[in-house]
């Protein structure tokens, strides 16, 4: 998981759902980018889906998506929080490649 200072709390979610935000899509992640005004990039990892999939699927999808989002923290420019979607549809989580490969697709579709 991310260090403490670079994830986002409620209050910044609530922030970032309620403000008109840039966001975009892949075939498994979604993602929305807002600038924070500050000088460190922030992130959330938000994994949606029926609630009788589990806890452990639904905190295997994050970890997923969180270690993938480290390869690409040197690409985002600094001041953004980053908030990436996951909904899970079927009975296992996306395999780390897949989410990593889309996490890379969505990010370099001129987000910034």
């Amino acid at each position: 998981m991310l260090k403490k200072a670079l994830r986002l709390g409620r209050a910044d979610l609530a922030k970032i759902f309620r403000s008109k935000t840039r966001s975009f899509r892949g075939k498994i992640v979604s993602v929305k980018v807002f600038r924070n005004g500050k000088f460190i990039n922030r992130f959330a990892f938000i994994v949606s889906g029926p609630k009788n999939r589990g806890a452990a699927l639904r905190n295997l999808a994050r970890r997923r998506m969180a270690e993938a989002a480290k390869s690409f923290l040197k690409t985002i420019p600094a001041g953004r929080d980053v908030v990436f979607f996951i909904k899970l549809s079927e009975r296992k989580s996306p395999s780390f490649t897949e989410i990593r490969e889309d996490i890379k697709y969505v990010l370099a579709q001129n987000i910034f």
